[in-house]
């Protein structure tokens, strides 16, 4: 199976350009252009090369629309006009703090270029040079002839890059890697072990009794973030939000003991994200959030279940259902965080434990050995 679209192909495309450009006597200094998404938090994804530096990328976010630096620039100009737009970069006043700070680097010629999408979108491409004599007319008239190609090209890339971006964002990274490598048939997946974690917040009901959907939403999306963040760093991934629970796993792999610790790091790391979190809470008079978490180890199916037309990328098996089980006893045990006996024994951490014995999980055909951390 061929290899799916990578997010480093823009760059690779962008060098790729640039090199072909100045091999057809372009005096080229600076290149960039844009990837459309369709992502919650990047507008879009802007990809530059500078002959001494080569390509990189940066992500642009949704408020970036409403900077000045953006608003009263050459590419929106022309992304409102429609038309390409070129500035000597001379002495004197010139028209853009774009083009004022490119002329202070040595910039000589700036010439920008809209390039409309068919789904009605409008990219744009930027040039810059440094030759004495800036860009000559054969130059922009070849550019010019470039445009309509280019502009197919980089919504190609845009189209790939906002899929993936949709993909990871719902399903996260690793199940969005896999639905992209063709790996979408119901029914499909594969046993592993993992450490799974199971988290809730506690008191929810009152929450939103209490408090207009808004303000809930603004409260659980604040406490998603300092859990997620932390699972992420920690080599976990969040397999989805249940209302206002998250569950999580982090494979074992080849390392069970090291994974069993990540996890752990990954909860301590969410309880004290999530303790920022609610001192910003408190400031503006509103109630803590606070949460329980199970960690637990067992065998799990990961893959695609569901209905003929509607999948989910998730795990199931009977070590997830005792997770969730598992934190419900976070609350009579009066402990933010509990733990399995074989999560406890993987990760080797016998001495900051407190052993709560064996413990009855609702649902669950055998007692549970319950561990706590110490205080």
């Amino acid at each position: 199976m061929a290899e799916p679209h990578s997010a480093h192909d823009s760059t690779a495309f962008m060098s790729a350009l640039a090199e072909q450009l100045r091999a057809a006597g372009v005096p080229l200094w600076r290149l960039r252009f844009a990837l459309m998404t369709m992502h919650p938090e990047v507008l879009w994804r802007s990809v530059f090369w500078r002959a001494d530096e080569g390509a990189s990328v940066i992500d642009q976010a949704h408020r970036r629309l409403e900077d000045p630096f953006y608003t009263e620039s050459p590419v929106a100009a022309i992304r409102r006009s429609g038309e390409p737009l070129r500035v000597r970069l001379q002495p004197g006043e010139l028209p853009y703090a774009l083009c004022r700070e490119l002329r202070e680097q040595g910039g000589t010629d700036f010439y920008a270029q809209p390039l409309p999408f068919s789904n009605g979108q409008v990219g744009y491409v930027t040039y810059v040079s440094q030759d004495a004599n800036g860009f000559s007319e054969v130059t922009l008239e070849l550019l010019e002839a470039l445009r309509p190609f280019l502009a197919r090209r980089i919504e190609l890339e845009s189209a790939y890059y906002a899929t993936g971006a949709l993909l990871e964002v719902y399903l996260g990274k690793n199940a969005a890697r896999r639905v992209l490598a063709g790996q979408f048939q119901r029914g499909g997946g594969e046993l592993f072990d993992a450490v799974i974690w199971f988290s809730d917040v506690r008191g929810f009901t009152q929450l939103s009794d209490r408090s207009d959907p808004g303000r809930v939403i603004e409260i659980l999306d604040g406490h998603f973030d300092a859990l997620a963040g932390a699972i992420a760093d920690n080599g976990g991934e969040v397999l989805k939000f249940i209302g206002d629970a998250v569950l999580a796993i982090f494979p074992l792999g080849d390392d069970p003991r090291g994974a069993c610790r990540r996890a752990l790091t990954a909860a301590e790391a969410g309880f004290a994200a999530l303790g920022r979190f609610n001192e910003a809470l408190t400031a503006r008079g509103d109630a803590p959030v606070e949460v329980g978490i199970a960690l637990h180890r067992g065998r799990v199916m990961y893959g695609n279940i569901g209905a003929r037309d509607r999948l989910d990328f998730t795990v199931i098996s009977s070590a997830v259902n005792e997770a969730s089980r598992l934190e419900s006893l976070c609350k009579p045990l009066g402990a933010r965080l509990t733990l399995s006996a074989a999560f406890v024994e993987t990760a080797e951490i016998h001495e900051r434990v407190v052993d709560r014995g064996e413990q009855a999980l609702k649902g669950v055909r055998a007692p549970l050995r319950v561990f706590t951390l110490e205080p």
